[in-house]
């Protein structure tokens, strides 16, 4: 079995300029133990708020979460730029400009911290909008709770 049919690939965040913020597309955790967020900055000129919400639909930010989240150490494409901080958890990160232009973030989220029992199943990201101007793209991995090759979503 290869490494896709394992893990599901979701594209969540566009590249774009979210100096209006952006959330994210919704994941349907309902099938998943846990999500894994890459989260590549470009240029960014203001602070944001980064905050991961669980909801009952897609789109739905009804209750915030906390998440392990990890920095890269250095600007993506120079030495060092893999090696991740040590992971912290947050439910509101500030995404400050200086430390986080052109660098990898790297989020994490279990299943268990979802109210799935109460339908709250959607994961949703959103980065405030705060900044003046901020660049972004950001890929989800999702791991199933089930082995076969059934799809998530």
């Amino acid at each position: 079995m290869n490494l896709a049919q394992k893990l599901r690939f979701v594209p969540i965040v566009n590249t774009a300029d979210y100096n209006n913020g952006a959330d994210g597309d919704s994941i349907n955790m309902g099938k998943a133990s846990r999500a894994t967020i890459i989260i590549m900055f470009g240029a960014i000129t203001g602070d944001s708020i980064l905050k991961l919400f669980s909801g009952a639909a897609n789109a739905a930010k009804t209750s915030a979460l906390t998440f392990k989240y990890a920095l890269g150490s250095a600007v993506v494409g120079t030495a060092s730029a893999d090696v991740l901080a040590a992971q912290t958890t947050s439910a509101a990160l500030t995404l400050v400009a200086a430390t986080y232009a052109n660098k990898m973030l790297v989020l994490e989220i279990d299943a268990a911290q979802m109210d799935i029992a109460n339908s709250k199943k959607w994961l949703t990201l959103e980065i405030g909008a705060e900044a003046s101007a901020g660049i972004a793209h950001a890929v989800a991995i999702i791991e199933p709770r089930y082995s076969d090759s059934t799809t998530l979503l």
